[in-house]
């Protein structure tokens, strides 16, 4: 800026100064952090942004700072003050940097930055065709791909991205920004994000956005800038005037400013232009009176770019220039009459207008006016300055000024849509919109296109009513297509609620009897939504009535809608059901040859999971694998991750546990190489964890599902991942911190319908209350568990639970037992007998040959339960116990056969008559639980084993360190996943048996515990750096901070001792007592202070000293 307006010196914020230097310390180690920095317009974010950018770039280890600011024609496009950032970066890459940079987000860069899509195509990057991928998946792989972004750019040096007035960003901007802030991999990036408080309405959707940042393991540093104090507006004005302000101007100065930084800048501007700045302090009325100066050209500038708010180009000031003169009588005013000559892309008077705004210091033109280009930027040093000359504008006149910019902008529908609806022509407004949203849906911006396409649905009049308002009619048609398309995007931008109500529009506006095919796609639709909303039986309802509307002839619609009714169906645990609605659709698809692939080889991973689940559930591994190679085949990304996810379940369902922890490693890897693990490897990572839990491999189990956690996801993947966390939690440390985890997943569990997530939650929660010995919740548990599984076909769901059942029953009689109360005794009887044969013949209805891994284990599991029933009989058989031990150390089971030899253990103290022999009988069994839990980590049943082994009388070893200590404590490290390749993953979202469902928002205090449980699972050496004021990043960041002296204007210290008593109302005679001087030094003194105080007379000298504080300390 011109010297005069600005100080060269930056003021204060040493505080500010300090926290942003502390997190940049974090992120240089590795540690990401954010931090939001909220002030109101003018009072210095931008300014703080910029003095943290130069001393970035002095340190000896320096940063690489991503900002950028968005233009007036790119302000509202998805993802533009991110592009703006990164377009400088990765256009002066070479192409072998630019390789690695882009790596799996190539595609998705291509798109969003101009004139990168021909490098990356010329270097190979993009590929050969387009990938299919889920509309609700695409955006998270495009925050994924810039993530990776930033994480590789940060292995040369670490990254500051800043990301300026989210108040004003489009919503694909702040979804990015609390992805980056959520996400708490391993990462050189610090992500600094401003934002506006006193501009954000109760509805404005930022709001969301902070909630979702503040819920996260690592919340955001939070800066709130306020005012600059008196002696920091004194530093501003000597760095504007190059001298120290005297004491009456830096009073007028404070009270005026009230401590912004823009309004103090402006006033001292005022004032040197010869206005009495005292006349005012609203920055509307000070920019008039600087306006009333300027010529008529420049105002017609100001005036032009004024209600734009952002930068224009020369070219789009020209054009608007032109479109504001169109049917004008005679030319625009002058102040001169003498001919001028233009350069450029500008004529004489816009060129003579903008030199003077510039001068004026209003305006900057990059580079300087004097040397415009067709692609120069030109704008308002600030935004506010911005606002309140366009406050000056009168109605019409703003009116007339905003089509002139809609005019200059058409190329860029955001800008057009802006500014045609803020001068509320509304015609042209809808058409703007309608062509933004299809931009942004380009852009896999959901929540963008949604809010372009609802704008122009509300300048939509509904079909057969007269157009009014400037409202636009349309044909039934065109307004069914409409809210279809709202329909999807909301669903894509995770608001299945919204996306009900649209379809539910569409389909009310639909004629049944001319296109019944369309009406059952829009019901499948419908169906998917629902399913997401939670209303499950409302979902099933819309898949069936999309099957009886579309047209019994072979298509890919028919099939399409029977393989999602039989996916819903297979979900539901109605196998029988699920796989011949599958194969229906299978056939029906391989009659439509390549048009079917798609539906062809969704509906085949159907078949494969249901035969899962079949009298064959060898051949559903045959049927996935199958499945998985057509999808990949094809590129369909959906369904390569939806069978490689349900393969790793069947694997786990048959028992082959090691297969299924390699498959879901490869996925990781596969979803990690495809720019999707934040979208599918979490879930993967989750199906890991559990069977790792299964095979004795807990700390392993553990670190996994902490580790799907630094991605912070949500929905069924949040409860996938945190639900295994919780499980190893519980069996290995049963502690507060289990609990804590448990609670917040059950509030959310006892919405879904869909037992495969819901029932082992359940199963959690009966074990933790089982350990604390609350009877209460574990009856509750297991009852509500057995509501959602006895429904289903899922057999093997329901041995699994017939033992759970089955235990916390036998528990109720032993507590029944001992207060002689006979009606819990014999309901609880009742129930384990009643569940036990209805989990029986579930089995044997499903025909599985007994040599099968799947029917062994529901046959161990059926095994435990009738031997807690005969507990609960009060029938005390060892054998059964010792048999049942067998059974599961042949599974490979050990958390099950410690189990089972405890129980032996206790039957055979209880059964024996001599206590003798009940000792020696109960001596193996337990020594052998014990060193199984001990070497699992058991502790809860490590103490329940020392406790039966204190009353029985049989020595334990000692307690090792590792059972005395938090689990926390005992793990040192990430365990080596050998074989796998190192793959880390994460995700939101899986499918089918595995999950399809929305994104959930958690709650502080789970985000809270997920932070807890993720540094205990994932203890690590500390990578280096204090985050501390100490550390040399801090140091050299923040630099010498000096003592702040008060300022006292040159006053001795005799005459501010005069200046208190002249305060005080004291006369010169009574002052030169008071001090033992004669009247003529007090008359002496006095004079002195009223020069260099800068005022008229005593009564100022005394209303100044007392406002700035100068008689505080005489």
């Amino acid at each position: 800026m011109p010297a005069g307006f600005t100080s060269a010196r930056f003021v204060g914020r040493e505080r500010e100064l300090t926290q942003l230097a502390i997190a940049l310390d974090q992120a240089s180690v590795g540690r990401p952090t954010t931090v939001l920095v909220a002030g109101s317009s003018g009072i210095g974010v931008s300014r703080l942004l910029t003095e943290a950018q130069q001393r970035l770039a002095g340190m000896s280890e320096p940063f690489t700072v991503v900002r950028g600011e968005p233009t007036a024609a790119t302000l509202g496009r998805p993802y533009a003050l991110v592009v703006a950032a990164l377009q400088p970066v990765l256009q002066a890459a070479s192409d072998d940097d630019l390789s690695h940079l882009a790596g799996p987000a190539a595609p998705a860069l291509a798109r969003l930055v101009p004139g990168l899509a021909r490098r990356l195509e010329a270097i190979g990057l993009l590929p050969d065709r387009p990938v299919i991928i889920a509309p609700e998946r695409r955006q998270g792989r495009v925050l994924e791909g810039i993530h990776g972004l930033l994480t590789r750019l940060g292995e040369q040096r670490p990254i500051v991205l800043m990301l300026e007035d989210l108040h004003t960003a489009d919503g694909a901007t702040r979804a990015l920004a609390a992805f980056l802030a959520r996400v708490s991999r391993p990462q050189r990036l610090c992500l600094i994000a401003t934002y506006q408080p006193d501009e954000i309405t109760r509805a404005h959707a930022l709001h969301a956005d902070l909630a979702l940042m503040a819920d996260s393991p690592r919340p955001p540093e939070q800066i709130d800038l306020g005012g600059l104090d008196r002696d920091e507006l004194a530093t501003l004005f000597e760095g504007i005037e190059g001298e120290r302000p005297s004491a009456s101007v830096l009073l007028l100065l404070t009270e005026r400013c009230r401590g912004n930084p823009l309004i103090a800048e402006e006033l001292l501007a005022l004032r040197r232009e010869g206005f009495p700045a005292a006349a005012t302090g609203s920055l509307a009325e000070i920019l008039a009176a600087r306006l009333a100066t300027r010529s008529p050209e420049c105002r017609r500038v100001l005036r032009l770019l004024a209600p734009a708010e952002a930068a224009l180009t020369a070219t789009e000031l020209a054009t608007a220039a032109r479109a504001l003169e169109e049917g004008r009588v005679g030319l625009p005013p002058r102040s001169s009459t003498g001919p001028r000559r233009g350069e450029g892309v500008l004529d004489a008077d816009l060129l003579a207008g903008l030199s003077e705004a510039v001068e004026a210091g209003m305006v900057r033109a990059l580079p300087k006016a004097g040397e415009l280009r067709p692609d120069s930027l030109i704008a308002f040093r600030h935004v506010g300055i911005a606002r309140a000359v366009a406050a000056d504008l009168l109605p019409f006149q703003r009116r007339r000024h905003l089509s002139a910019l809609a005019h200059g902008l058409a190329a860029s529908p955001f800008a057009a849509e802006r500014y045609w609806l803020a001068g509320h022509d509304t015609i042209n407004a809808r058409a703007a919109a309608l062509d933004a949203a299809v931009l942004a849906e380009e852009a896999d911006a959901p929540q963008d296109a949604l809010e372009h396409l609802e704008l122009a649905l509300e300048l939509t009049e509904l079909p057969g009513q007269p157009a009014a308002g400037g409202l636009v009619s349309v044909t039934p048609p065109v307004l069914h297509e409409l809210q279809a398309r709202a329909a999807e995007l909301a669903f894509a931008a995770g608001h299945p609620e919204r996306a009900v109500a649209f379809a539910d529009a569409a389909i009310s506006r639909s004629d049944e009897r001319r296109d019944r095919a369309s009406l059952g796609r829009l019901y499948d639709r419908l169906g998917r939504y629902r399913r997401a909303a939670g209303d499950t039986d409302g979902a099933l309802l819309a898949h069936r009535r999309a099957v009886e509307l579309t047209p019994r002839e072979a298509s890919v619609e028919r099939a399409a809608v029977l393989g999602s009714l039989g996916q819903v169906k297979m979900i539901q645990g109605v196998f029988s059901e699920g796989e011949r609605l599958a194969a229906d659709a299978m056939s029906i698809a391989r009659s439509m040859g390549e048009a079917g692939a798609v539906q062809e080889v969704h509906a085949l991973i159907t078949v494969g999971v249901c035969k899962g689940w079949g009298d064959d559930p060898e051949s559903g591994v045959a049927v996935l694998t199958d499945a998985r190679r057509r999808a990949q085949a094809i590129g369909d990304l959906e369904a390569i991750f939806r069978a490689t996810a349900n393969l790793t379940t069947v694997l786990d369902l048959l028992g082959r546990r090691e297969e299924a922890v390699d498959v879901a490693f490869g996925g990781i890897v596969e979803a990690r190489d495809s720019g999707l693990e934040s979208v599918y490897g979490n879930f993967l990572r989750g199906n890991a964890a559990d069977s790792l839990f299964l095979l004795g491999r807990w700390r392993e189990s553990r670190e996994l599902s902490a580790t799907a956690l630094e991605w912070s996801p949500a929905g069924f993947a949040l409860i996938n991942s945190v639900g295994n966390l919780a499980t190893v939690e519980i069996e290995s440390d049963g502690g507060e911190l289990a609990g804590r985890l448990l609670g917040q997943l059950l509030l959310q569990v006892e919405t879904l319908g869909d037992a495969q997530f819901a029932v082992p939650i359940f199963q959690a929660a009966a074990a933790y209350a089982l350990w604390h010995g609350d009877l209460v919740d574990a009856r509750r548990a297991v009852a509500r568990a057995w509501e959602m599984t006895r429904v289903t076909e899922d057999w093997a769901l329901a041995a699994k639970l017939a033992a759970t059942v089955a235990r916390v029953d036998a528990a109720v009689v032993a507590d029944a037992r001992g207060g002689r109360d006979l009606a819990p005794i014999a309901a609880a009887r009742e129930r384990t007998s009643r569940v036990l044969a209805e989990a029986e013949a579930m089995v044997h209805r499903a025909g599985v040959p007994r040599t099968t891994g799947s029917r062994r284990e529901a046959d161990a599991y059926l095994a435990t339960a009738r031997a807690h029933r005969m507990l609960g009989d009060d029938r005390y058989e060892p054998a059964v116990w010792a048999s049942a031990a067998e059974t599961w150390a042949a599974l490979g089971a050990r958390y099950q056969v410690a189990s089972a030899r405890w129980r032996q253990a206790e039957a055979a103290l209880a059964a024996a008559d001599d206590a003798r022999v009940a000792r020696t009988a109960a001596r193996g069994p337990l020594l052998e639980s014990f060193e199984i839990a001990r070497e699992l980590g058991a502790r809860p049943l490590m103490k329940e084993l020392r406790e039966l082994g204190r009353r029985a009388l049989i020595t334990l070893p000692e307690p090792t360190v590792e059972e005395t200590s938090a689990p926390s404590e005992t793990v040192g490290g990430r365990a080596a996943l050998g074989g796998h390749d190192g793959a880390e993953v994460p995700a939101s979202s899986a499918t089918d048996r595995n999950g399809h469902g929305s994104d959930g928002n958690g709650t502080p205090s789970l985000a809270a515990d997920l932070a807890v449980a993720t540094r205990a699972a994932l203890a690590s050496p500390a990578v280096g750096g204090s985050g501390g004021p100490g550390s040399s990043v801090v140091r050299e960041f923040v630099g010498e901070v000096s003592a702040r002296k008060q300022d006292t204007f040159g006053l001795s210290p005799r005459e501010k001792e005069v200046l208190y008593l002249i305060a005080q109302g004291r006369t010169n005679r009574e002052i030169g007592e008071r001090l033992f001087i004669s009247q003529k030094t007090v008359g002496v003194h006095v004079g002195n202070i009223l020069a260099k105080l800068d005022v008229s007379g005593r009564v100022e000298a005394a209303a100044v000293a007392i406002r700035l504080g100068l008689t505080e300390h005489a």
